[in-house]
């Protein structure tokens, strides 16, 4: 499935400061309305190679992302393993409109915003960077959110989790298994799973599963902890 560039990505990206957005041309769609804006706004709209491979960020930008990122990590605790994952996770964001969600969104001036659930380009879940979990964020504080909401997917996989916000889980296709203190809990399509901050867990899927995740605070991936 292609990737969407539409024209609130051009919007969100200028007004941002962004003056140039990265893509495989073969892989995207861009709205005739994203190029006309594009070009109005003096935004480049760069093809980063037929194959997917994008170009390596210039060494002063890594250098900045680095040191920013350093300045989150508690003082004197970094791992250098976990550094270099979020590192490279805020250079993806940077390379694709500034963490802007893969998806197609329509946003309107009173601030609603949706998103098409069909359209979502699962990325790679940096929590679990062992094990093949698809998550997108798509709404969040960019939008003025106090809350986040995303899609998940994978495949007969588990991983432990301790969380450090509070969780909705709302199952959309297949089984979404949790473990807690020696339970399995099993919710299936149209179930709805309420996690509070604090409790440590098992996420698992037998088979395959499909959902979507609300988040309080909105900022739950700076407060993650693997279990």
């Amino acid at each position: 499935m292609k990737a969407l560039v539409t024209a609130e990505d051009i919007r969100k990206l200028h007004r941002r400061g962004g003056a140039q957005l990265d893509i495989a041309l073969q892989r995207t769609i861009i709205t005739p309305e994203a190029r006309d804006l594009a070009a109005s706004l003096g935004v480049k709209i760069a093809d980063s190679g037929a194959a997917g491979v994008e170009p390596a960020p210039p060494a002063d930008t890594l250098a900045a992302v680095r040191r920013a990122v350093e300045a989150k990590l508690p003082a004197g605790k970094h791992d250098p393993a976990l550094l270099q994952q979020l590192v490279e996770k805020a250079m993806r964001e940077l390379r694709h409109g500034f963490g802007e969600p893969q998806c197609e969104r329509e946003v309107a001036d009173s601030g609603v915003v949706l998103v098409r659930g069909n359209s979502v380009q699962f990325g790679q879940f940096d929590g679990v960077p062992d094990k093949p979990i698809g998550l997108t964020d798509v709404i969040g504080a960019a939008d003025g959110s106090a809350i986040a909401a995303g899609f998940m997917q994978w495949e007969k996989a588990s991983f432990p989790w301790t969380l450090t916000y509070d969780e909705i889980d709302v199952v959309l296709d297949g089984e979404l298994h949790i473990r807690s203190q020696g339970n399995t809990y099993v919710g299936r399509a149209g179930d709805v799973f309420y996690i509070p901050k604090g409790a440590a867990i098992e996420f698992a899927a037998p088979d395959s599963v499909r959902l979507v995740y609300i988040t309080y605070p909105a900022d739950w991936s700076n407060g993650q902890a693997p279990a």
